[in-house]
């Protein structure tokens, strides 16, 4: 299964178990639907930590990039969320969410997954409706942000993930890690092979 996403050059294809329905394209939203208990996080504190199971929608690009748009969720469950991701290898990869917390507040969460181990670092407060989310890569290092507009940019993350390749593999998914599953919606997407010159300045 494979996909077009709208306002990009992109084609995404299915990476993992199959989710709880198939991909949606209407105008510039693709839908995506988490299957239930679907995650993608390596506990840090659990070696027994399962395997991540989130159908993810994946696509091979190299050099410099930003990538992004607006993401939502049905925020059901705890930790339901839409999420953009940048794969490095099964044990190594980071992403941005817009996420429903504990207390059933959406937010912005980034995870860091290093050696078989995830970080979680929640930050701040957004709408229902969901926030815009971009991930960059800047040579070795990589750049996440959340914007309310889309025009204005809020670092959360400017990192070394260990880049070892020239590629690597940046899409889409929704995840229902304590749910019955979810829907993710991503639109006014965007895809540029180019290098962020900034990452603290708003652009």
């Amino acid at each position: 299964m494979e996909f077009a996403v709208p306002g990009t050059p992109l084609t995404l294809a299915r990476t993992g178990p199959a989710g709880g329905g198939e991909p949606r394209v209407s105008g510039d939203h693709v839908v995506l639907t988490a299957a239930a208990r679907s995650d993608l996080f390596l506990d840090p504190d659990d070696s027994s930590s399962p395997a991540p199971d989130a159908e993810r929608f994946m696509a091979q690009v190299a050099g410099d990039f930003v990538f992004g748009g607006h993401v939502t969720a049905q925020f059901t469950a705890p930790y339901d969320s839409g999420v953009l991701l940048v794969m490095i290898d099964e044990a190594n990869w980071f992403k941005v969410c817009s996420e429903r917390d504990p207390h059933g507040t959406p937010r912005v969460v980034t995870v860091v997954t290093r050696n078989g181990r995830s970080d979680d670092a929640n930050a701040w407060e957004v709408a229902p409706s969901g926030t815009h989310l971009r991930v960059a890569r800047r040579g070795a290092t990589a750049a996440l942000h959340a914007s309310d507009d889309g025009a204005r940019w809020h670092l959360l993350r400017y990192f070394d993930p260990g880049f070892a390749a020239p590629s690597v593999e940046i899409g889409i998914l929704a995840q229902s890690p304590a749910g019955d599953g979810t829907t993710a919606t991503f639109s006014d997407m965007f895809f540029r092979n180019e290098t962020l010159e900034n990452v603290r300045d708003g652009s």
